[in-house]
């Protein structure tokens, strides 16, 4: 069920992805849904499960597992010219030497082919191949989550970075502002060459900040594009509202990720399959039941035969029953080791939900503790902007020192980083428990 789910929202989905990804080359606002639905598109690995998973779709038609009945028509034809010379067991029939012969024969029919019973070996094959195509499903699902979720951290590192360039750029803004007045002052004799020289250090300082931030960002544009497989005009910049959704319920995720979680589910599919193996092992000991029937037409002319023309047209059928009676002794190591794989894909889904189970609770008391810390993060950034512009004012009065405005600037910059951090990585620590809960698709576009 949950394999249909996801191909029914893949589905939806694609209208949409088309009508986004058509629009975003000629816009320099990005924005995440943008960004999701351009590497949903175009991301390469993605594209690689997707063809996995259409191979695997095409491997469980019944068809190519033997389960139909095999229709055949067969037809020959065949002459010879010689001569022939017989000799036979009694004297009643005289001694032929040197004789001309002549044969012709002719066949034709329709053979109709089918496994009665062969152990219900291949309903299980059956089985098995259908089970080995939904986890291919589970397999594109955790690519496209694990794809969905590594594209949205990279979309806010740039977000980051785009605010940590324009924080930058404004504490540059003041250094020079800063710069000119104790110029000017230096000029008339109201400020010390030193009060200059720091000054203009402290504008180098950001000046050279301002092009690392710049550097940064490109940086993480080409790996951005690199994720999405796709060129977009490395002017583009991203969307730095978000929305975080501060009410998730623990217990309903929770359950949400024991049934729905991706990596569980594959673990699951694994064990059905292995218990597929072993069925599959188990029918090799059971005989094989065929029938076949053929309607034909046979014609044989011999002029050196006793019979000159024999003619035949009907209906012929048979049932073979085969049973390989010391197949089980040979079969039975590989049941053994099917047996062994199964227990121990049930200790591997074991770990798997533990581990998943512990990596849940710990982001969701990450994503807790930051829902706390944005809002005390705001409030100190704001303290920080009402100090900064109290020490500025305090500072071109003359009664605050250099350093201390230094470090009322400084602290403004890295109150509002410290914010814009702890935002983008509480919403990425909520789109990571969506990929736990199996819905980041959904809950993404």
């Amino acid at each position: 069920m949950k394999k249909f789910n996801f191909i029914i929202n893949i589905s939806i989905l694609i209208v949409l992805i088309i009508i986004h990804t058509n629009d975003v080359q000629a816009q320099n606002k990005l924005s995440l849904k943008d960004a999701l639905a351009i590497t949903l598109k175009e991301n390469i690995d993605i594209k690689i499960k997707t063809h996995e998973l259409k191979q695997a779709e095409k491997q469980k038609k019944i068809g190519l597992l033997g389960l139909l009945p095999k229709v055949k028509i067969n037809g020959s034809i065949s002459a010879n010219q010689g001569e022939s010379s017989l000799e036979f067991a009694t004297p009643e029939f005289p001694k032929i030497e040197n004789a001309t012969s002549e044969s012709k024969s002719i066949n034709g029919n329709i053979e109709f082919s089918y496994s009665l019973f062969n152990g219900l070996g291949s309903i299980y094959t059956y089985q098995k191949i259908k089970n080995q195509s939904d986890l291919k499903s589970i397999e594109l699902s955790i690519e496209i989550e694990q794809i969905l979720l590594k594209t949205a951290k990279q979309f806010f590192d740039i977000a980051f970075l785009q605010e940590k360039t324009t924080i930058i750029t404004d504490l540059l803004l003041v250094s020079k502002e800063r710069y000119n007045k104790i110029k000017v002052q230096n000029t008339f004799g109201n400020a010390s060459k030193l009060d200059l020289l720091s000054a203009e250090i402290d504008l180098n300082k950001d000046s050279i900040d301002l092009m690392h931030a710049k550097f940064e960002l490109d940086v993480a544009k080409n790996k951005f594009n690199q994720t999405l497989n796709n060129s977009l005009n490395s002017n583009f910049y991203v969307e730095n509202k978000i929305r975080i959704n501060k009410n998730l319920l623990f217990s309903n995720l929770k359950e949400e990720t024991k049934e729905n979680n991706n990596n569980i589910l594959f673990h699951q599919y694994l064990i059905e399959i292995t218990k597929n193996d072993k069925k599959i092992n188990s029918s090799y000991i059971l005989p094989n039941v065929n029938l076949s029937l053929q309607y034909g037409y046979n014609n044989t002319e011999s002029n050196t035969s006793l019979i000159l023309n024999q003619e035949n047209l009907g209906l012929t059928g048979f049932i073979n029953l085969s049973w390989d009676v010391f197949g089980a002794i040979a079969n039975r190591k590989v049941t053994q080791n099917t047996r062994i794989e199964l227990e121990s894909n049930k200790l591997k889904l074991t770990s798997i939900k533990q581990k998943i189970d512990q990596e849940f609770n710990t982001i969701f008391k990450q994503y807790q503790n930051n829902i706390n810390l944005i809002d005390i993060e705001t409030r100190n950034q704001l303290t920080s902007e009402k100090l900064f512009e109290k020490a500025k004012e305090e500072y071109y009065q003359g009664t605050l020192s250099k350093n201390d405005f230094r470090l009322a600037q400084i602290d403004v910059s890295l109150s509002k980083n410290r914010l814009n951090k702890t935002i983008y990585n509480t919403k990425i620590l909520e789109l990571d428990l969506y990929r736990l809960a199996g819905k980041i698709l959904e809950d993404t576009l």
